[in-house]
């Protein structure tokens, strides 16, 4: 289950410097102090998310189908380096990450800065402790049926993926719970029929 009913723990405020000027990241929100315990502390919490999150962050980006494997595993990347900038004042890491990384997905598709996929193939990141889950074949042929669905659709059965209730997804996303609901069921009757027709057509 993810985290997004676990409150983190605000950490403690003092005057032995600062978190960004230790680290060397120009701060986004306001600068908070902290000792040299703290910082040590949260570097851990980072490092764990990090190791426990990227993989699957960078998986949910590609299944959106917004970008390839290497432009995914990028803007996981750049989502990674904003949390780590902005750690203290997180309460919901993983769906700050889900949030930031969509954000800066549709930038990059306004701006025209994700590659063409015939673009990509050098590009793409094999090491096993970061993309094992984006390169595996269940995932594309995964992606491949959920092409087929409206982009609205698609988003709300990647959050629903991940355990999200149709009342979060309706926070997250700026909906009814209603419409998510009814978009959903929509889409989870869609989306069988299509790997039906996959399954069929593998035999």
């Amino acid at each position: 289950m993810d985290d997004k009913t676990t409150e983190r723990p605000e950490p403690s405020v003092q005057s032995h410097g600062t978190i960004y000027g230790n680290i060397g990241l120009t701060p986004c929100a306001p600068t908070i102090e902290l000792t040299a315990l703290d910082r040590d502390r949260i570097r851990n919490e980072f490092s764990s998310f990090y190791e426990g999150f990227m993989a699957r962050l960078s998986a949910w980006v590609y299944l959106h189908g917004w970008a390839s494997e290497a432009d995914a595993y990028d803007i996981a990347q750049e989502t990674m380096r904003l949390a780590f900038e902005r750690w203290p004042t997180i309460e919901h890491p993983k769906a700050w990450a889900r949030r930031t990384a969509s954000r800066l997905s549709v930038q990059r598709l306004a701006r025209d800065e994700l590659l063409p996929l015939e673009d990509n193939e050098d590009r793409v990141p094999r090491k096993v402790d970061a993309c094992e889950f984006a390169a595996s074949d269940t995932l594309h042929d995964f992606r491949a049926a959920l092409q087929q669905l409206p982009p609205r659709q698609r988003q709300l059965l990647l959050w629903a993926s991940e355990e999200y209730e149709p009342a979060e997804i309706a926070k997250e996303l700026k909906m009814t719970p209603e419409a998510v609901r009814t978009s959903l069921w929509k889409a989870r009757r869609r989306l069988a029929e299509i790997m039906q027709t996959q399954d069929a057509g593998d035999q």
